[in-house]
């Protein structure tokens, strides 16, 4: 029996699906080819990109339990975590063996035949797992599936790691359904090297087929837009005989119900099948819902948000994501500038320089990622321009270059705070020596607080604060701090000595991921021509919120790194120092020493 016959005849949704009731693939068209793939002798790796909530999961599931209740072999399925490989099996992997009457016959007698982390039948056994290196090097099977293998728990190679599991089996078969990656992934290698087909309308009126593109993507393969917008309102329009569409459930079901796929890579071996749908698929998701998400990722994005955007792309258009800022037209935001332009504002700016110092790799030796901000006296900012230096000398050139102010002019101290402050994690002595040279500020990020001091009514008075008081540091290995050093936040140091600021990493974090997310209401400005490695490591951090497993109450709030962090320390940096120098006004009301 086939896939699909089995999902026609053993397939009863409740509350997994949209549409409830036994499987009718006429309700489904965009999954028969997949499902035929899953039969495919000659298949060796079958990978599926998906729209996010529409029936990836259940095509998995479908799969699986065909295999369970037709097949011989065993089967390892490797969820996104280990957590979520319990969970899977407790409202997924369980509920769908249960459901079926002839997968629950085959249900060893064993006591424990059915647990979280493995359901054994006879003759066979289903493994559930989280992507874990050990996991990968455990028991070898027939059959291998994957779920949202375009997530970080899945390293490059990991996924070859699994496939070794199944050894060298004639018969066997890999299955990685997940929404799209980045750009260059393991599985978008794999999906690259298979027939690509992608899931096409079929138009009622001239019975042609065509891509259901979004906007840019759409002009460039037809030369115009497949759906257009007219206010609040979105149709669709083939390409080849022009006939409009509306967005109701019946005109969207008329394009999808003869809708096929066609292959962009044809000539691909057949031992390696790819697919790909997007939520214009599923025909019960109306087209303005995705014009909204759209509206809501672009706005976002003008703030130098780029996380909605990018969601956009990989779960609804379904597609392999490369970071890029978009075209904003003539509208005012974050694209009303070019780097160079001349800010003209109302209030008093200033321009601080920081850069993030790296030891280099291979060929490459030690640079520096250099950065200069503008801040206005609300905490508005503009991002002025980026360079990758060689040394410190050249950041000392930049400064003058942009008209950055440095504490010291040819090596005397003007009485004037510094705006050039240097990350000192890597080859800290060093960088206290070089800041030392020009009078710059040091720093170090930490996960403690910070706090400050004032004398109030006599009495000392410490509260707490983003970043830390600067305190003199020194760039000789093995030299002690004076005592008449201690305590001193500015004012003539040694040579070689530095005034260092430590930064609360969670606290500056969540500012900077406010001002790039827009829900400061501050301004963030990034100009239309900012070097793409730029764009493409903004935001390096996201908040994850830890609960207690107990009483599932917040415990913590962790910042989670997802990219190269180089742009977003030297944006920490420029914020502390607009902080200190009184262009970022805090909800605090002693003000900084």
């Amino acid at each position: 029996m086939t896939t699909l016959d089995f999902a026609r005849k053993h397939i009863v949704f409740n509350k997994s699906s949209p549409i409830t009731g036994p499987f009718r693939d006429e309700f489904y068209p965009f999954l028969r080819k997949p499902l035929m793939a899953a039969d495919d002798i000659t298949c060796k790796r079958l990978v599926i990109y998906k729209a996010s909530s529409c029936m990836g999961t259940v095509t998995g599931q479908i799969i699986n339990t065909k295999r369970i209740v037709c097949d011989v072999g065993d089967q390892k399925m490797v969820c996104q975590s280990d957590d979520d490989a319990a969970l899977w099996a407790k409202t997924r992997g369980k509920e769908w063996v249960r459901a079926n009457k002839d997968a629950m016959r085959l249900v060893s007698r064993d006591k424990y035949a059915i647990t979280n982390d493995l359901m054994i039948f006879r003759h066979k056994f289903l493994e559930i797992s989280g992507p874990g290196i050990t996991s990968a090097q455990s028991v070898q099977v027939r059959y291998l599936q994957t779920d949202e293998s375009h997530l970080e728990a899945f390293p490059d190679g990991r996924l070859i790691e699994f496939e070794k599991r199944m050894g060298g089996r004639w018969d066997r078969q890999g299955t990685h359904i997940t929404t799209a990656p980045d750009e260059g992934r393991e599985v978008d290698t794999f999906f690259l090297a298979g027939q690509q087909d992608e899931w096409h309308f079929r138009c009622p009126k001239c019975t042609e087929l065509f891509w259901p593109l979004w906007a840019e993507d759409a002009k460039e393969k037809y030369g115009a837009e497949v759906f257009v917008i007219n206010g609040d309102s979105i149709s669709c329009v083939c390409p080849h005989c022009h006939e409009s569409f509306q967005d109701t459930a019946r005109e969207r079901y008329a394009l999808v119900k003869d809708g096929d796929y066609v292959s962009q890579n044809p000539t691909a071996s057949p031992e390696t099948r790819s697919f790909r749908w997007s939520v214009f698929a599923a025909h019960w998701i109306s087209w303005r819902e995705m014009l909204i998400e759209s509206v809501a990722a672009m706005e976002a994005a003008k703030l130098g948000n780029l996380k909605p955007l990018e969601d956009f792309h990989k779960k609804r258009l379904c597609k392999s994501w490369k970071p890029f800022l978009p075209d904003f037209g003539g509208g005012k935001g974050v694209n009303d500038y070019k780097l160079g332009d001349t800010w003209e504002s109302a209030e008093e700016k200033i321009r601080i320089l920081s850069a993030d110092f790296q030891a280099g790799s291979g060929d490459e030796g030690a640079h520096l990622h250099a950065l200069c901000v503008e801040y206005d006296r609300l905490g508005n900012s503009r991002r002025i321009e980026y360079r990758r230096l060689d040394t410190f000398e050249q950041l000392h050139q930049m400064a003058i270059t942009l008209g950055v102010r440095e504490a010291k002019v040819d090596g005397k101290l003007t009485g004037k705070g510094t705006c050039v402050i240097v990350d000192s994690g890597h080859e800290n002595r060093l960088v206290f020596r070089e800041c030392s040279k020009y009078g710059w500020y040091a720093y170090r990020g930490s996960d403690l607080e910070q706090y400050h001091a004032k004398m109030q009514d006599g009495r000392q008075i410490s509260f707490s604060m983003p970043y830390s008081m600067p305190h003199a540091e020194s760039g000789i290995v093995g030299e002690k701090q004076p005592d008449r050093l201690r305590g001193v936040a500015k004012g003539a140091l040694p040579p070689g000595w530095a005034y260092c600021i430590v930064g609360d990493n969670n606290t500056l974090y969540g500012y900077l991921s406010a001002l790039v997310g827009g829900s400061s209401g501050r301004y963030f400005g990034i100009a239309s021509d900012m070097p793409e490695i730029y764009v493409a490591n903004m935001p390096a951090f996201i908040p994850l919120v830890e609960t207690d497993k107990k009483t599932n109450k917040v415990k913590a709030t962790v910042w989670k790194r997802v990219r190269k962090d180089h742009f977003w320390d030297c944006e920490v940096m420029a914020l502390t120092l607009a902080m200190k120098h009184g262009h970022f006004p805090l909800a605090i009301s002693r003000q900084s020493v």
